[in-house]
């Protein structure tokens, strides 16, 4: 029979949480041991420092601006959708039981719910339900939100966006949100009989997505906090009006203090998702079927925390578009990759896994073949921003290949670093001209991408 799939995601996890330790505890100790077990690609890459387009890309394999889910807008979905599929449609037709449990932002025309006959399904809708039973505020309250200016089209307007406060949650842990989709998960696989068909289980973890309002046992996990040396420390050289960005502005002018609390709930809430994720690892070991099983962990984007003088994702710093990545393949031995890949390289990666024939019109490649000492050096994966909510707002085009990344923002300077010798990205080589001819190289492959993909900004 078929190796079972098991896809877990969670929101906003950075790639360092991974083996990370802090105050003498690993945060994600169930995660280390897959990747010990699997395949841990350890410079991958998000589409989107953004959860609606970057989940949609990892779903189908389609880079964002190829089916316009460019921004965050569950509602007005674009008709380009009508032509892709994702993983989940081509696991059912393959003859997989497929069941989710977590929030669904995966954005189709039809939706995802209407393509796919779930086995069992619990998204933030079952969620928002329980939270009007129990008049428990669905994403926050009116304290965590800050007032910022976003731009919209020619225009800026003003919104409300969650920043970073940290509070308790007090109320019973089966009314948390991951504990309610963990609960039912287990459950499901409890009772769930996989020796007829194979299971095809998407588990999507909201930790650790602010508002930091989580269970003050969990924030008590990590009290004595080694900061990153570039907290509210802009980047040298930084565009003039990268200020104006939402993730700068949400950071706000908090002390050091602020940023440790913010750290404690952030790794807090890691480490319970990683808890969770252990539950599941434990309850496929006394099913039998953990062995059998292709297991995939990875997360939409990152979050600044600090850094750059930064809060949230949306720009394209290391610590909002280099995610986790481990994969682990019955068969095959474990192993740390370093070289770029992509989201977009997941469902092609799958797809060879199950013999599976791949579509051509994927974005990215099965990682398969780079294993067992065939990586490359200078692999190239790309990451587009247009906005968040509303309207196509700030712009950033960006290219990882190797060592070097470019950004380009058509209002402003663009950003050139060298991740070897600057591993924080806090000095802007943009202007230096002992790197411009590497910089106009990257440049170049990234304006080719992006007529490649359809993309509306012209790279001049």
């Amino acid at each position: 029979m078929k190796k079972n799939i098991i896809f877990i995601t969670t929101d906003h996890q950075r790639a360092d949480t991974i083996n990370m330790v802090q105050d003498g505890k690993e945060v994600t100790p169930n995660l280390n041991k897959l990747s010990k077990e699997g395949i841990h690609f350890e410079r991958a890459y998000t589409t989107c420092p953004l959860s609606v387009p970057a989940r949609t890309a990892l779903a189908t394999g389609i880079f964002p601006t190829r089916t316009d889910v460019v921004i965050n807008d569950l509602k007005n979905i674009p008709d380009k959708t009508k032509e892709v599929k994702s993983i989940h449609e081509i696991l059912e037709e393959e003859g997989y039981d497929v069941a989710h449990f977590g929030m669904q932002h995966i954005t189709l025309k039809p939706s995802l719910e209407e393509r796919v006959k779930f086995d069992r399904i619990i998204t933030d809708d079952n969620y928002e339900e329980i939270c009007r039973e129990n008049s428990l505020p669905i994403f926050g309250v009116e304290a965590d939100r800050i007032l910022v200016e976003e731009l919209h089209g020619d225009i800026v307007e003003k919104r409300n966006y969650t920043g970073s406060r940290v509070s308790f949650f007090k109320e019973d842990i089966n009314l948390f949100r991951d504990r309610f989709y963990l609960n039912n998960c287990i459950d499901y696989l409890k009772e769930k009989n996989v020796d007829e068909k194979p299971l095809a289980l998407f588990v999507n973890i909201w930790a650790p997505h602010p508002p930091f309002t989580l269970p003050e046992s969990c924030y008590n996990r990590f009290k004595n906090i080694k900061l990153p040396p570039n907290i509210n420390i802009p980047t040298e050289n930084e565009p003039k009006k990268r200020r104006e960005g939402i993730a700068a502005q949400l950071a706000g002018e908090n002390d050091l203090s602020h940023w440790e609390n913010v750290w404690r709930a952030y790794l807090g809430l890691t480490n319970y998702a990683d808890e969770l994720i252990g539950e599941i690892f434990k309850t496929l070991k006394e099913k039998k079927i953990y062995d059998n099983s292709i297991i995939i962990f990875t997360a939409d984007h990152g979050d600044h925390l600090g850094q750059h003088k930064m809060f949230q994702k949306m720009e394209m710093y290391d610590q909002a578009i280099n995610i986790p990545l481990i994969i682990k393949i019955p068969g095959e031995k474990s192993q740390r990759i370093s070289m770029n890949v992509s989201h977009l390289d997941v469902v092609p990666t799958i797809l060879e896994c199950i013999n599976k024939e791949m579509p051509n019109d994927l974005d990215g490649e099965s990682l398969l073949k780079y294993l067992n000492g065939n990586e490359i050096e200078n692999r190239a994966v790309y990451t587009q921003y247009s906005g968040n909510q509303v309207a196509i707002g700030d712009i950033r085009r960006c290219i990882t290949e190797g060592k070097y990344k470019y950004i380009y923002d058509p209002r402003d300077s663009e950003e050139f670093f060298d991740l070897e010798n600057d591993k924080l990205e806090m000095v802007n080589l943009g202007n230096n001209p002992d790197f411009e001819y590497e910089k106009l190289r990257l440049k170049n492959k990234l304006k080719s991408w992006c007529e490649k993909t359809k993309d509306w900004i012209h790279i001049k």
